[in-house]
């Protein structure tokens, strides 16, 4: 997987192709989607379109997701995730993930899409919003350890604690909302003055932070100019006092912010679908 990927988050269907066909043209290769989106046939399409130029398979690596609601029963679990697959009409895909670590049904899930690998539906796994105890406690059952895990990670919400513990154990961390969406981060003073500095946009040297910490990134953008701009991290870097900077924005408050999120949204309660998507949709063609 590269370090960058592009997320289709929140994309109109109707702009998929744009945005990809962006994403492609400036280098990505690693798409993030996930049934939650609600996009997967149009994203499916236009890799297929691009696929059809004369590309190989083997430059893309695709990420799909299976939502909360498909977490209660594990037959669930692999549908959802057979039906990303089918929907996206690429064959087999190279990373599977459980999007939240419900409790008391993310580990049944998980080792239920332990099949996918089996059966060649899927090359690897992976987890998504997983705290350390959430991983600690899926260790105890998974056959197939996750090769990464997604978390939102930024200068204003910096999970050292996260970032260090998968680390250690040889998980890759992908940082998604590293740029809030355009949020708070973009605008506060170390970065502004950091980006004065480098000669880079505030966006570019949140990006590069996440980098400098040894992160994979996951972003997303309607714009194609601004995608390029977020793939253009690689000739430039941050000293250690920079990153330290940008290390001590976080605060407590935010902390608890976060956390509170957090648990409301992996117990599935806050956002029971996707936009416009309903379960009775997601099924397969006889």
């Amino acid at each position: 997987m590269q370090k960058l990927a592009l997320g289709l988050y929140n994309v109109p269907r109707d702009q998929v192709k744009v945005v990809i066909d962006a994403g492609l043209g400036a280098g990505l290769r690693h798409f993030d989607f996930a049934s939650f989106y609600d996009n997967e046939a149009e994203c499916g399409a236009a890799l297929r379109s691009w696929l059809s130029a004369g590309h190989s398979r083997s430059e893309l690596f695709v990420t799909t997701k299976v939502w909360t609601t498909d977490l209660g029963d594990p037959a669930a679990a692999v549908r959802s995730a057979e039906i990303s697959i089918a929907e996206l009409g690429l064959g087999a895909v190279d990373l599977v993930m459980v999007h939240w670590p419900m409790p008391g049904k993310h580990v049944s899930a998980y080792l239920a899409l332990e099949e996918l690998v089996r059966s060649g539906k899927a090359r690897a796994l992976g987890i998504s919003n997983y705290s350390p105890a959430d991983y600690e406690e899926l260790m105890k059952s998974a056959s197939i350890a996750p090769i990464v895990n997604t978390f939102e990670n930024n200068p204003l919400l910096y999970r050292k604690e996260w970032c260090d513990f998968f680390q250690d154990r040889g998980v890759v961390v992908q940082a998604y909302k590293p740029l809030q969406r355009g949020g708070p981060v973009l605008s506060c003073e170390p970065v502004q003055a950091i980006s004065e500095r480098c000669g880079r946009s505030p966006a570019q040297v949140c990006l590069r932070w996440n980098l400098e910490k040894g992160n994979a990134v996951v972003f997303k953008s309607l714009t194609p100019s601004r995608i390029q701009e977020n793939v253009d991290v690689f000739d430039f870097s941050l000293s250690a006092e920079e990153v330290a900077a940008l290390d001590a924005l976080t605060t407590e408050e935010v902390r608890a912010e976060a956390q509170s999120h957090w648990e409301q949204r992996r117990s599935g309660t806050d956002a029971p679908w996707g936009p416009g998507l309903r379960p009775e949709k997601r099924t397969l063609e006889a």
